[in-house]
């Protein structure tokens, strides 16, 4: 039987996923071990004489019935919430994941394994992955905005970003953004940082345009300096004889052949700072984009909602682009091959 969302009719409180749950053999009536250890028998013993057998009450009922129960904290939510409003967590689309029934104090546990405090054996159980990292859902991010939304707008890998944003806000300090610095314009529309994210695309598909122009217009022209510098190699003499060379080259020659480096330079240096600034950029991004969602909620609308359709990433732009970033990449291979 599932007992997420349900209350201990001790302590009156929810049971959560990870909660070490004792059921009566006689009623049926579940317990938090902690609780049932403590009262020394079943709440409800002296109703075992009449028959009694564990009903859910009104209560509990009423606060189940067409909501979602959160496997994290036991919190009910919307239907159409799909992150726990309370701690942050991503919700099932159905119902809540089964809880596993714990064996009442003393039983055996098979083949040797250990309890471990929170209920189940370690073999079975798997840890549940927070996906706010530790932080607490009512963290204060700045601007009012706090830990529990922003993850409700991120949505896509929470872990990672609820922490780097609260280390930002605590001891200003970032991580280097590995995806980021690698797609630098891609990921910022990935992100659905859309103004920032298509100027720095421009400038990167710019860059990669330029180079393959170059590569095309001026294919003879590299042709000619690979060989003198091959030439140059195998005679032992490679100063010499790229600066021989070189000297019969004009201006505009030479700046051919320099610019393609001065354009690779260009994109690492940019892919460097991208990946030491855009996790600062994205959380200032969120909490702007979190503001304006709060401030502009009209009446009857639910903010928590907007917030977890307007949030996420954006996928298909993101293919769109790298798709785009390997015609450029390969086109004048294809075209080169065809002269």
């Amino acid at each position: 039987m599932d007992y997420i969302g349900k209350k201990c009719p001790v302590c009156q409180k929810y049971f959560h996923a990870d909660d070490d749950v004792v059921v009566c053999p006689d009623c049926g009536t579940p317990h938090h071990r902690e609780c049932y250890e403590s009262l020394g028998h079943c709440s409800n013993e002296n109703l075992h004489d009449q028959g009694y057998d564990y009903q859910e009450d009104k209560e509990n009922t009423a606060e189940t019935d067409g909501m979602k129960i959160c496997p994290s904290c036991g919190h009910a939510n919307d239907n159409s919430h799909f992150f726990c409003g309370q701690c942050g967590a991503p919700l099932s689309p159905g119902q809540a994941p089964r809880q596993q029934q714990a064996p009442p104090q003393g039983a055996g546990i098979p083949f040797g394994q250990q309890q471990n405090p929170q209920g189940g054996n370690t073999a079975f159980n798997m840890p549940f992955m927070d996906p706010l990292a530790g932080v607490d859902s009512n963290t204060d991010f700045g601007d009012g905005i706090t830990a529990g939304e922003t993850a409700k707008y991120v949505k896509q890998n929470t872990p990672y970003f609820i922490r780097v944003f609260h280390n930002i806000k605590t001891m200003n300090k970032s991580k280097f953004n590995f995806a980021a610095a690698l797609f630098t314009g891609g990921y910022l529309l990935y992100r659905k940082m859309y103004k920032i994210g298509a100027v720095f695309a421009f400038i990167q598909l710019a860059l990669m345009a330029v180079e393959s122009y170059l590569t095309i217009a001026y294919s003879s022209l590299y042709t000619e300096f690979l060989n003198a510098y091959s030439q140059s190699l195998s005679s032992g003499n490679l100063t010499g004889g790229i600066t021989e060379y070189m000297q019969g080259l004009d201006a505009m020659q030479i700046l051919v052949l320099y610019l393609p480096t001065l354009v690779e330079a260009a994109r690492i240096v940019m892919m460097i700072v991208f990946g030491i600034c855009t996790n600062r950029m994205y959380f200032k991004h969120c909490k702007k984009q979190i503001k304006k969602i709060k401030e502009n909620a009209t009446l009857g609308e639910n903010p928590e909602t907007v917030l977890q359709t307007k949030g996420g990433v954006n996928t298909g732009l993101a293919i769109s682009l790298m798709i785009t970033y390997l015609v450029i990449m390969y086109l004048p291979n294809i075209i080169i091959g065809f002269m």
